[in-house]
């Protein structure tokens, strides 16, 4: 009887803590920024995409870009992945169990526009009034 309730006090734990364990999933991606310009609108990136889990499992990474995942590891708890493309626009990349529906962890990366059509930008930083 005493080892029904604790089975009974300890299962509840057991599937809490492999919840938490799965929100302790942590993805860094390098670099995070792409600056552009007129002369050159997109950018030739190679992304270092790195994660860790808590838990090991089966899981996968996800860009924008596809519906497929770019790479899954099964049993794994760190993972690292080299992923080369061509970027015009914020996106992210996350990861996910194998379930594929909730996101554990996500990285944006930004798209910073230096040609700004913003006309403050053109004009005169002199004073009016100043002859020189």
């Amino acid at each position: 009887m005493r080892l029904l309730i604790t089975l009974a006090l300890l299962l509840p734990a057991l599937s809490m803590s492999e919840a938490a364990a799965a929100e302790d999933m942590t993805l860094t991606v390098k670099p995070v920024l792409c600056i552009t310009d007129n002369l050159t609108p997109s950018c030739d990136m190679s992304f270092l995409v790195v994660w860790q889990s808590a838990l090991t499992g089966y899981y996968c990474l996800f860009t924008d870009f596809d519906d497929a995942p770019v790479h899954c590891w099964n049993e794994e708890r760190t993972g690292r992945l080299s992923d080369e493309r061509t970027v015009r626009k914020n996106f992210s990349y996350w990861m996910t169990d194998q379930d594929q529906i909730s996101r554990l962890a996500v990285a944006t990366v930004e798209v910073l526009r230096m040609d700004s059509d913003d006309r403050r930008r053109k004009r005169r930083t002199r004073h009016v009034w100043d002859l020189n």
